[in-house]
Order: C-alpha cells, then sequence, then structure tokens
C-alpha cells in the first residue's frame, strides 16, 4: 500500500487561477459599461459599474461574518443636521451591525442598495475609481477624509455608546485602470502619500495597466525611510506601466520620510484579497504573507 506523506505547501496553490477569472469578470463588466456609457454626453455608468462589481466580488469573497455595502457610517455623536457622506464600499460586521436604514431602487440590484451603518460595526471603507490619476487619487483621498472625526477617538472596550470607528479600522483606494494617456502622470503616485492622516490608510490597487499583455496588477504600498528619495518616475521616459516605481519621499518628522511604490505583479490581486481577510481578522503584519492561497 502506497504511504501518504505529510502534507506541505505545493505551488501554484489548488484555486490560485480562479482569481484571475475574478479580476476578469470585473473588469470585462467595466468594459461593457464603459463601451456604452461613450454613446453619452456625460460618461459615468462605467464609474458605477466598477463599485458594484467590486462590491459584488468582496460580498462572495469575504468571510460571511463580513458585508459589503455602499452607503452611510452614523454615529451618535454626530448632529442630525450635518450631512452624511455616501462612500462606494464598507465593509461591515455582517452577524452583529443593525441596520439603521436603508435607500433602495427599483433600478437597482441589492448589491447598488445604501445601507447606513453603525460607525463600531464597520471595518473598512474603500474608495472605487475608473481611472488611476492624479485627480482621482486627491478626489478619493479628499472624500475618505469626512472620516476623520470617527476617526478621531477610540472607544473604550466598557464604553457602552461607541462613537468612533474601530481600532482596526482600514481605509484605502481601488483604481480599475491605469490608461497609457496617465502613464506619465507621476504626480498620481506621490499624491497617494498624502493619506497618511487617515488611520489605517492601506494605500491603493490598481486591477489594470493599459498595453499589459499579462494579468498584472498594481499594488500601492506606503514605505519609511529615515533618508530621502527621489521618484524614478522623474524620468520623463519612465511609464508608470512599467516594473515598478518609487514616488518623492514625503519629510513627516526628523528622519522619518514616507513614500509610496507602485509594484505591477501577478499575485498582486490575489495577495491584496487575503490581506483583506487578514486586516478583517486582526492577523495581518507587513512584510508577510497573508496566505499561501494568495501564492501561484
Amino acid at each position: 500500500m502506497k504511504q501518504i506523506g505529510e502534507l506541505k505547501p505545493e505551488f501554484p496553490v489548488q484555486g490560485w487561477s480562479q482569481f484571475l477569472t475574478a479580476r476578469k469578470e470585473m473588469l470585462d463588466s467595466f468594459d461593457k459599461a464603459r463601451t456604452h456609457s461613450r454613446k453619452h454626453k456625460v460618461e459615468t455608468s462605467h464609474g458605477n459599474v466598477a463599485e458594484a462589481e467590486f462590491r459584488k466580488w468582496l460580498n462572495n469573497f469575504l468571510p460571511k461574518k463580513y458585508a459589503v455595502t455602499s452607503g452611510y457610517i452614523i454615529s451618535p455623536g454626530i448632529s442630525d443636521s450635518e450631512k452624511v457622506p455616501h462612500f462606494d464600499v464598507i465593509i461591515y460586521e455582517h452577524l452583529d451591525s443593525p441596520i439603521l436604514w436603508i435607500e433602495d431602487s427599483p433600478d437597482t440590484s441589492e448589491q447598488g442598495r445604501s445601507l447606513a451603518i453603525p460607525a463600531e460595526y464597520v471595518k473598512g471603507v474603500i474608495e472605487v475609481k475608473s481611472a488611476f490619476k492624479n485627480k482621482t487619487v486627491k478626489d478619493s483621498i479628499e472624500h475618505l477624509r469626512e472620516l476623520k472625526k470617527l476617526m478621531s477617538g477610540i472607544d473604550s472596550n466598557g464604553e457602552l455608546f461607541k462613537l468612533y470607528l474601530p481600532e482596526n479600522f482600514f481605509c484605502g483606494i481601488v483604481f480599475f485602470e491605469l490608461r497609457k494617456e496617465d502613464e506619465f502622470d507621476k504626480q498620481a503616485l506621490n499624491s497617494i502619500i498624502e493619506g497618511i492622516d487617515l488611520r489605517g490608510y492601506i494605500g491603493g490597487l490598481i486591477l489594470r495597466g493599459e498595453g499589459h499583455t499579462k494579468q498584472l496588477t498594481g499594488k500601492i504600498d506606503l514605505f519609511s525611510s529615515e533618508t530621502a528619495t527621489i521618484s524614478t518616475v522623474k524620468k520623463p521616459d519612465r511609464s508608470l506601466l512599467i516594473s515598478s516605481h518609487m514616488s518623492d519621499s514625503r519629510t513627516i518628522k526628523d528622519n522619518f520620510n514616507l513614500g509610496a511604490n507602485l509594484i505591477w505583479f501577478k499575485h498582486n490581486f490575489s495577495g491584496y484579497a487575503f490581506d483583506l481577510v487578514a486586516r478583517l481578522n486582526g492577523t495581518f503584519e507587513i512584510g508577510r504573507i497573508s496566505s499561501y492561497h494568495a501564492i501561484g
């Protein structure tokens, strides 16, 4: 009888290629909507589809103790007279959170509904944009800053009436593509750093680079350094679509500089997915692979 040996990690792992299928399905739906929107004077539908497709993928992927919606984050610490901002992607504790209200429309799917979630049950917020460029980066960060009041404190464990986002809350930005017309928009990478004042800020992800023949995903991570760095993308012939890039660093305080790295890699989408799970479960560690399931 053949003896069965101990299991050891095998690469590529089973099921890894399905992550590329999920990525392709999101981008195919986005492309279809973009083609249709070009027939209209104002192109907006592909942006809405990008948000809905990303929410749909997340809802299918994440453990069911979490859920994903667009909508509002509500705190008793903010007056009813203040305008409540709407967010593209809210990840919250599905099993424990009440739904304060639902904005529904007969023209939208369940994924398009807007829910109001109490702040203490919100685990993460992700802004979704069609294209990576300086304007969309700045707009996304400015919108995330509308959460600053909810980030300004942390409720004690014994607090009965909670006011703030949880201690392990995170936020970031997802871009569906980097287009050839924006490949030299070097300031976009520098602008990513501006989110440093946001609690739990994780940088960004670019699902596709126009012209790439392989299914590469761009991941934008923040890094710290004791010495200032000069952007590799300052070279006029250095496209953001090629290989990896480092932004100009920004001095935060003495001997502490912050920068951003953009790296194109086939495993970035699956890696990002399992990093989200690790962040939600409180097991994420910088510089460590969150799961072997992410490795092809």
